[in-house]
């Protein structure tokens, strides 16, 4: 078995890891929480610091490696690293301290409706403070997992991720008693210190960084320029996600807590499938672009499109059919009611477009990341926030909450499509009868699962059993007969991914 089919194997294990994680620590904030005033606070203020923070943790990512790739072809990858690192630091600790200044008139300004309770303002002000004092951890934890992904050390990059995740839940658990929802930021505050001590353990002090090196101010430089509108890239989604925060937040209590638990478990197909195989086709196709073999490149993002499609378009239809069970199986607990259950259920659906387009913009994202063409991307990407502030007005008028989740899909497709025609422009364009041939046969077999599962559904009693063993049930033979049409028709995606001895080859 190949080096790289190991690490894609701990990868993806790693990454389920992390976005069970995820899951527990969004399931833990709606049981002790629910959908009250004091959930909408710290979500709706969470999210403009969040937008910085992935800003600096996957657009430093994306950005990093096929820089560190060009200076470690020369020998002076560790002279880079170090360079980035410490320019990450200063960056990140003037951010951080701009942040918590202003974040008492940001609350002001972006939500005055906190003002009708009693510590609403007082949850938000302090979440950002918190949030933006963990912004100089998150910059350099950024550049190391840059630098991880780079030598392909997928799953420890993603484990230190996990372990920040770990820590909110744990303050959350022990301190809600004590300190409230604030227990949640504090906790990744020292999730994101935990996470640095990792690394520095796992390389050693002294193999961390060239410590004695002066800093290279023109190769920050020169890195930033390049950085810059990768990671504002990156925070499209983010951003689109915080426009449509303040917009819920002007309608009633518990709108921004149940879109937030709605967005964030149908987002779940889109971070371990779409993510996943877009993070594993990046250092292929980046080396192919510096070996200037595009034909190899073309190869690369075709099957990163449809590795993802094959394994996307099944889940998200799955879940539709699915998905009041699904919500009921992992948030109603605590203070998330039945009628919560139903409102983030009808949320979701509508958001599943937005998962599906966003999931096909992973991978082709990493192509323009690659070409070194990320201004293009940030181009469109700033026409997309426009787009979602207009439509938000529009849609939130008509149709309310509901309005908002069906303003974001619609959006991540316009999205999706600018960019992937403009990708195919850049690329001289890809093998067409390739990409709908097997695209085509994904939607078939899809369709025939869906069918089969409706049909399971009205003539049956599996509706009435337990919400676990109902998904369960219909999700094993959902899954036995999308893989048995795909392999009626011989394609290569299904016939790899069950493939046993021999010597297969990689997943690109």
């Amino acid at each position: 078995m190949s080096k790289l089919k190991i690490a894609s194997i701990l990868f993806l294990l790693s990454t389920f890891i992390l976005k069970f994680s995820s899951m527990l620590r969004d399931l833990v904030i709606a049981g002790l929480f629910g959908d009250s005033y004091r959930a909408d606070a710290y979500i709706a203020a969470m999210t403009i610091p969040n937008a910085l923070v992935l800003f600096m943790l996957t657009g430093m990512k994306d950005a990093f490696l096929p820089s560190y790739y060009k200076f470690d072809a020369i020998g002076k990858g560790e002279e880079h690293l170090t360079n980035i690192a410490k320019g990450t630091m200063w960056i990140c600790l003037i951010l951080s301290i701009g942040g918590m200044i202003l974040a008492a008139p940001i609350v002001r300004i972006a939500y005055p409706s906190f003002a009708e309770y009693e510590d609403g303002f007082f949850i938000a002000t302090w979440t950002i403070v918190i949030y933006f004092a963990s912004l100089v951890f998150v910059g350099i934890n950024a550049v190391y997992e840059g630098y991880f992904d780079a030598h392909r050390k997928f799953s420890f990059s993603v484990f230190s991720q996990t372990s920040v995740v770990l820590m909110t839940i744990v303050f959350a658990l022990l301190f809600h008693n004590q300190i409230g929802i604030l227990a949640v930021p504090i906790g990744y505050f020292v999730g994101t210190i935990v996470s640095l001590m990792l690394k520095l353990l796992y390389r050693t002090p002294k193999k961390f960084m060239k410590w004695k090196q002066p800093l290279d101010k023109e190769e920050v430089r020169q890195f930033y320029l390049i950085f810059w509108p990768v990671g504002l890239t990156i925070a499209v989604g983010q951003i689109n996600l915080m426009v449509n925060t303040f917009y819920a937040a002007g309608l009633e209590e518990g709108v921004v807590a149940n879109l937030n638990y709605a967005f964030r478990l149908i987002n779940i197909p889109q971070a371990i499938f779409g993510v996943t195989i877009a993070t594993i086709a990046f250092p292929i196709i980046a080396r192919a672009k510096v070996l200037h073999d595009m034909a190899f490149f073309r190869k690369g993002v075709e099957k990163g499109l449809l590795y993802m499609l094959m394994f996307i378009t099944p889940t998200l239809a799955g879940m539709w059919l699915l998905m009041e069970p699904l919500v009921e199986a992992v948030y109603e607990r605590g203070a998330f009611t039945p009628e919560a259950t139903m409102l983030v259920s009808s949320y979701a659906i509508l958001y599943i477009g937005s998962t599906f387009f966003y999931s096909i913009q992973a991978v082709v994202a990493k192509g323009f990341y690659t070409l070194e063409k990320g201004h293009l991307m940030m181009r469109i990407g700033l026409g997309s926030i426009l787009l979602n502030i207009i439509s938000n007005y529009i849609f939130s008028q008509l149709y309310g909450a509901p309005g908002i989740a069906l303003s974001a899909s619609l959006v991540g497709m316009f999205y999706s499509i600018v960019t992937f025609s403009m990708l195919w422009k850049l690329i001289d364009g890809m093998e067409a009868k390739y990409l709908i041939k097997n695209s085509l046969q994904i939607a078939f077999a899809t369709a025939v699962m869906l069918g089969i599962l409706v049909l399971i559904e009205w003539q049956t009693a599996v509706g009435a059993l337990p919400a676990i063993l109902h998904i369960a049930i219909l999700g094993t033979i959902g899954a036995i007969i999308y893989f048995a049409i795909l392999l009626l028709f011989k394609n290569e995606f299904a016939r790899k991914l069950i493939e046993k001895g021999g010597n297969p080859k990689s997943l690109i």
